[in-house]
């Protein structure tokens, strides 16, 4: 008897790993499929399936339109399917955010408030 054993080492990266390798496969899959209803139905199938495997998420404001995100980021943005949501590119979610402005007289704010007790 042959058993093929598949180590890490030689599978590809994982994207995300709170999802796991068969979320990625199944996505990786979905890549394949030719006839876009099929690739749309096997797309909300994952959805549903990343919204069980994460249920702290639906505590998240907009959860399915992360979960959505997440899709995508796994697929490396190249999976063509129509989403509920704006498709995110690679640019929007490795966006750094811009920098808040600091208001000049807090300096030492937590000292100043132990003197002023």
């Amino acid at each position: 008897m042959d058993i093929d054993m598949e180590y890490n080492t030689t599978r590809n990266h994982l994207t995300m790993r709170e999802y796991g390798r068969h979320v990625q496969k199944m996505v990786e899959h979905i890549l394949t499929i030719e006839d876009p209803e099929r690739r749309q139905r096997n797309a909300h199938a994952v959805i549903e399936l990343m919204g069980f495997l994460n249920p702290h998420l639906k505590n998240v404001e907009d959860f399915r339109h992360k979960l959505w995100d997440h899709l995508f980021l796994i697929a490396d943005f190249s999976l063509d399917v129509k989403s509920p949501y704006p498709i995110p590119t690679r640019e929007t979610l490795k966006a750094k955010p811009h920098p808040l402005p600091y208001q000049k007289g807090i300096r030492n704010s937590h000292i100043w408030a132990k003197i002023w007790k």
